[in-house]
């Protein structure tokens, strides 16, 4: 996993820092140079100078802060990080850092009210970012691996390209989800926003190749035949298609089913059994025939959708969880599947994780959407924890 967090150029004004504080800006450009080319005992000896003649900077004190956290200096760095916090209670950046360092001494409640106080003050979107991955890496300690994905989304949509977002969500999705398809497709676009110099490109590339060389050994271990009769299962559709709209439903469900016999991979007769199950009150069959129709095609976010809401109505959590999960994991900005993991938490009594779903899909909505400004009200008056 990658944490995500850099350097932050210390600038300080001349004015401010007054007389003979020039030996101390010299000590401190010096170590943000030694920091940049990885000679961070140096960096530290540097920049604790400069921390001797200038005592109003927090970003000096940050910059010791990472420094130190380079090396595991955890006490050090904690310690340079909360003199940056006395100057400058709402520095993002450092309220991070030191929910981060709670992260690896593996106190995951305080890591996790520590991010949240410097998401509530981050200034720029690349700041968000850093720190929604961050909060993804906590939950994913916590085995919360949805809220995990969760933030690693709303990371990568302050900042389309923050990669460690990328590189994290591919990891869970690989490790955490079995979802591979989606592992790799993740993997593939770390590596096209990312450069070589990244210390986690090679890691990436390995990764795609193990998951291309696996997905094509399953695939190839698939039966090779699949027995087509095309022209007979477009008729039977049609059929199915017409008897519907008269309202012959239970001739309807047999063409349907004719046509899926005669060409098992006719996505349009698999969805409309599952539309005709689903007008008839038949949700266990209606949500057999939508996930039959994701099958054929993965990429029909409806289908997920209706199965998955099909489960929630009849208490299916487990099953509603796991299609929203694929469904997410192909089409991560779609609002329906924000919408249904809010009404899934929901149902569960889990309200804090219906917030946080509720608020994303807000965020994926315009302002005139439909009902938004009702949506928008019930979600604020759900608790935060």
């Amino acid at each position: 996993m990658i944490h995500g967090f850099y350097l932050v150029l210390c600038v300080i004004a001349l004015g401010v820092c007054g007389c003979g504080s020039r030996s101390g800006l010299s000590s401190a450009k010096s170590g943000m140079e030694a920091f940049k080319e990885g000679r961070y005992e140096k960096a530290i000896e540097r920049l604790t100078y400069a921390t001797s003649r200038i005592s109003n900077s927090p970003e000096l004190y940050y910059n010791l802060g990472v420094a130190h956290m380079e090396l595991g200096n955890c006490a050090q760095a904690q310690a340079s990080l909360t003199e940056a916090l006395k100057l400058n209670p709402e520095y993002s950046d450092a309220l991070a850092c030191m929910g981060q360092l709670a992260l690896q001494q593996d106190n995951l409640l305080p890591a996790s009210e520590l991010l949240e106080k410097a998401l509530a003050c981050a200034p720029t979107a690349d700041v968000k970012a850093r720190v929604l991955t961050s909060m993804g890496l906590v939950e994913a300690r916590r085995k919360r691996f949805d809220l995990s994905r969760l933030y690693y989304l709303r990371a990568i949509k302050e900042n389309r390209k923050h990669e460690p977002a990328y590189y994290n969500l591919a990891t869970l999705y690989r490790d955490d989800y079995k979802l591979y398809e989606e592992a790799l497709d993740t993997f593939e676009l770390f590596v096209r926003i990312t450069t070589p110099k990244n210390r986690y490109y090679e890691k990436a590339t390995s990764n795609i190749k193990r998951l291309k060389t696996n997905l094509e050994r399953t695939r190839a271990n698939e039966p090779d035949v699949i027995r087509r009769d095309s022209p007979k299962a477009a008729k039977l559709l049609q059929e199915g298609v017409t008897a519907y709209s008269m309202k012959q439903y239970s001739k309807s469900i047999k063409c349907y089913k004719d046509a899926l016999d005669a060409d098992p991979t006719i996505f349009s007769a698999a969805y409309g059994l599952g539309k005709v199950y689903q007008q008839q009150g038949a949700w266990k069959e209606a949500r057999s025939a939508f996930n039959r129709a994701a099958a054929i095609n993965p990429n029909n976010q409806d289908c997920y959708c209706q199965s998955a809401d099909l489960s929630i109505q009849w208490r299916q959590y487990g099953e509603a969880l796991k299609t929203l999960d694929k469904a997410i994991a192909r089409s991560p900005f779609n609002p329906v599947s924000a919408k249904l993991m809010a009404k899934l938490r929901y149902a569960e009594g889990h309200y804090p994780e219906t917030r946080l779903y509720g608020e994303f899909y807000l965020s994926l909505v315009s302002a005139k959407e439909p009902g938004r400004a009702e949506y928008e009200k019930w979600v604020k008056i759900l608790p935060k924890k």
